[in-house]
């Protein structure tokens, strides 16, 4: 693989972010992106766009109201795989200065291509008891489509429990993983606009407790996920403490039936000190037992178009972080980098699979997966620009998508989206 042609395609002084993962419309004719020029200003940022990977042209597709630098704010969106829909992080409609945008006062809201501004809640909140099924209590974030089904996986932090832990050190805010799928959820009119009724049925799949056993396999905190390819079932990220109480990160899976159903015994309410449950339906196993836990060098899994490897990052013996792959029959770890200088970005796979491509040392770098060999695409170092966030392959393998920090001529920095287009 080698790069043949580095081109530009937003220049306005506003920020140009991509999400983590599915930018591109499955047709290949837009990328949708939201105006942050800071990863860490969802909360202040009022508008996704759509840019034509043909003209190079913006279009808003959608813009807050009553936007302030507290909230609602948006962010991190992501299109189906499946149909010309976008969904997003949106921020709590009522935010203000007293109760402003944060990780549990969020939610999923797609836009259907046809019909621009309009507004669909995904997933159903309230926070008010009692509670709903298939309704959280908190925000939702992360969001990511399943390739060949109308699901979505998220990272959840619940409000209930939140307020409770101010006053209760024996309570904890614990992130967890979910995922929603088609069932309307109904949930009481609400003036203050904290709840509202959602077009998906929202679980939790991701046991967690509040402190777990020295050497086991219980979490803490779960999050950073990814559909694993050909099945149903969602790979995740766990905290867990070893023998001697050390923090560490390991790789779970949560097994998911083609039919999710509900027994009596299943609590998908929560309470004001607990957890909505894990469905009793799906079930939760770990896959790696390394040795220090894999990278907290904040990242997302990715499944092999097989479903049969989920890649990571880790540090190696010399403690340089490196992409690596664990086989989901047998457990095995191998390494698929051996670079010099840490990978310093999540990661991204070519839809084919052969391929991860990722920054380090200022960089973007590709590397062979069957070849475990890696070569250098674009060194920013020749632009003096400051790569950022995550690159990302084309759907169809030809271009890989980027962000970078531009000066204008006002001395003044904005991240835009660049494209590199490659040849194998």
């Amino acid at each position: 693989m080698k790069s043949v042609k580095l081109t530009q395609l937003t220049f306005e002084n506003f920020g140009h972010t991509l999400h983590h993962f599915q930018i591109e419309s499955p047709d290949h004719s837009f990328l949708v992106y939201d105006r942050r020029n800071d990863d860490t200003k969802i909360g202040e940022t009022s508008i996704i766009s759509l840019l034509d990977t043909q003209t190079f042209e913006s279009t808003i597709v959608y813009q807050t109201k009553k936007q302030t630098q507290f909230g609602p704010g948006v962010g991190a969106a992501s299109f189906s795989p499946l149909e010309n829909k976008i969904i997003f992080i949106h921020g709590i409609r009522n935010a203000n200065k007293s109760n402003p945008y944060s990780a549990t006062r969020r939610t999923g809201v797609a836009i259907d291509l046809k019909y621009p501004e309009q507004s669909i809640f995904m997933d159903a909140r309230n926070i008010t008891p009692p509670f709903t099924t298939g309704a959280l209590r908190g925000g939702t974030h992360s969001h990511s489509w399943k390739k060949d089904k109308n699901w979505i996986s998220f990272t959840y932090n619940d409000y209930i429990l939140e307020q409770k832990a101010k006053h209760n050190s024996l309570i904890k805010d614990q992130r967890v993983v979910g995922m929603m799928f088609p069932k309307k959820v109904e949930v009481a009119k609400d003036e203050t606009f904290e709840n509202n009724s959602g077009e998906m049925f929202s679980i939790i799949v991701s046991k967690v407790v509040t402190s777990p056993v020295y050497g086991s396999d219980e979490i803490e905190k779960a999050f950073d996920e990814c559909w694993i390819n050909s099945t149903n079932n969602i790979a995740f990220q766990g905290h867990v403490r070893n023998e001697k109480g050390k923090l560490k990160t390991e790789i779970f899976i949560a097994t998911i039936p083609n039919e999710i159903t509900f027994s009596e015994n299943d609590d998908l309410l929560g309470t004001d000190t607990t957890l909505p449950n894990v469905p009793t339906c799906i079930s939760q196993k770990r896959i790696t037992f390394t040795d220090n836990g894999i990278s907290h060098f904040r990242h997302w899994l990715r499944s092999s178009p097989d479903g049969k490897i989920i890649y990571f990052l880790m540090e190696d013996q010399f403690e340089i972080t490196q992409l690596f792959g664990v086989d989901l029959t047998t457990n095995k770890i191998t390494q698929y980098s051996f670079l010099e200088n840490s990978i310093a970005s999540p990661f991204n796979l070519s839809s084919d699979g052969k391929y991860a491509v990722y920054f380090s040392g200022k960089k973007i770098i590709s590397s062979d997966l069957s070849q475990k060999k890696e070569q250098i695409l674009f060194d920013s170092n020749l632009y003096n620009n400051e790569l950022t966030g995550i690159p990302h392959f084309s759907n169809d393998r030809k271009k890989i998508y980027f962000n970078q920090y531009v000066q204008n001529n006002f001395n003044k920095k904005f991240i835009q989206i660049f494209q590199l287009d490659i040849i194998f």
